[in-house]
C-alpha cells in the first residue's frame, strides 16, 4: 500500500506538468497563428499599391492600367492628361478641355484611337473649335488625315462642289462645306474654291484615319463623313513609360506623384522613385514565429 502511494506522487505531478504546458500551447497558438498571418499582410497593405493593381474597365475598354486613371484607379495611378471616364458604358478621355470617345488602347504601340464627341451625331457642334492635342499626345503618322469643315459660307457656292452639308448653329442657319487637308492642298487643282472657302465665317480641322477618307473621296457627302470621322483616329502617348516598364518588372504598380510632380513607383510597402528591387522582403512565417518566441 505504501509503495502504490509513492509511486502516484510522481505520476500526479506529471499530469500537472503535462496539464500547464498544453495550457500554455493553447494561449500560444492564437498569437503565432495571428502573427505568421498578418505578416503578408503588412507587407502589401499599401493602399496606393492595391489602388493600382485595380483596371479601367468600361464598355469595350477592359484592362486599361497605366497611365490612364478613372473609375476604381485614383488619379495618384496614371499620368496628368489621360483621366478617363465611364458616361452610360462608353468610356471617353478628355484631352485640352475637348471630349472624346475612346475607341481602343493598344499597349504594345501606345496608342488610342478616338473620336470627337461633339460630332458624334452631325457635323453641327454648337461650339466651334479646332482639335488641341496635349504634348504628351501626339498623331500617329501612319494612317493620319485632317479633315477642314468649313461653316457659314456665302451664297452662291462653286459649281460642281458636292461636299457641302446644312446647319442650324445657335437657330442660324448656314451652308457648309468640308475639304480633305487644307487649302494649300487644293493649290493648282480647284482655283475658285481656294479663293471661296476663306469667304466662310468658321473652319474647324479634324483628324480622321486616312484609310477611312479614302474611301468616300469618289462621292464625298455630309453622312459619309461623319461615319469616317466616327471611325477615330489614332495617337500615340508618352508618358514616362521606360520607367514604368523597369517599375513593373520589379513587381511595382505605375504612379505619379502630384506632389512632386514626378513619377512614382508603388511597391507594397511604399512608394519608390523607380522601382521595387531594393524594398525589403516580407518576414516568412518561420521567422515571425523565432522572433516573437525570442
Amino acid at each position: 500500500m505504501l509503495e502504490q502511494r509513492f509511486l502516484s506522487i510522481p505520476l500526479q505531478k506529471h499530469d500537472r506538468l503535462l496539464l500547464l504546458q498544453a495550457m500554455s500551447w493553447l494561449i500560444l497558438l492564437p498569437i503565432i497563428a495571428l502573427v505568421c498571418g498578418s505578416a503578408p499582410a503588412f507587407a502589401d497593405d499599401d493602399e496606393r499599391y492595391l489602388s493600382c493593381m485595380n483596371s479601367f474597365d468600361c464598355g469595350n475598354i477592359t484592362g486599361a492600367g497605366y497611365p490612364f486613371s478613372g473609375s476604381d484607379r485614383p488619379a495618384y495611378c496614371g499620368y496628368p492628361g489621360f483621366e478617363l471616364s465611364c458616361i452610360n458604358q462608353d468610356p471617353e478621355i478628355t484631352i485640352m478641355g475637348s471630349t472624346y470617345k475612346l475607341h481602343g488602347i493598344i499597349n504594345q504601340s501606345r496608342t488610342l484611337n478616338v473620336s470627337r464627341t461633339d460630332y458624334t451625331e452631325n457635323l453641327c457642334p454648337t461650339l466651334l473649335s479646332n482639335t488641341s492635342l496635349s504634348p504628351n499626345l501626339s498623331s500617329s503618322n501612319s494612317d493620319h488625315v485632317e479633315v477642314t469643315l468649313y461653316y457659314g459660307c456665302p451664297s452662291p457656292s462653286p459649281p460642281g462642289f458636292s461636299a457641302q452639308f446644312t446647319c442650324n448653329i445657335n437657330d442660324t442657319d448656314m451652308m457648309g462645306y468640308f475639304i480633305v487637308g487644307n487649302l494649300s492642298d487644293l493649290s493648282g487643282t480647284a482655283p475658285s474654291l481656294i479663293s471661296y472657302l476663306p469667304t466662310c465665317n468658321n473652319s474647324v480641322i479634324v483628324p480622321a484615319r486616312q484609310s477611312a477618307i479614302v474611301s468616300i473621296l469618289g462621292n464625298p457627302n455630309a453622312t459619309q463623313l461623319l461615319g469616317a470621322m466616327n471611325q477615330g483616329f489614332d495617337l500615340v502617348w508618352s508618358a514616362n513609360d521606360p520607367l514604368c516598364d523597369t517599375c513593373k518588372s520589379s513587381g511595382g504598380q505605375c504612379g505619379y506623384n502630384q506632389t512632386t510632380t514626378a513619377f512614382t513607383c508603388y511597391c507594397s510597402d511604399q512608394p519608390r522613385d523607380f522601382d521595387c528591387t531594393e524594398s525589403p522582403q516580407a518576414p516568412s512565417p518561420s521567422t515571425s514565429m523565432s522572433s516573437f518566441l525570442s
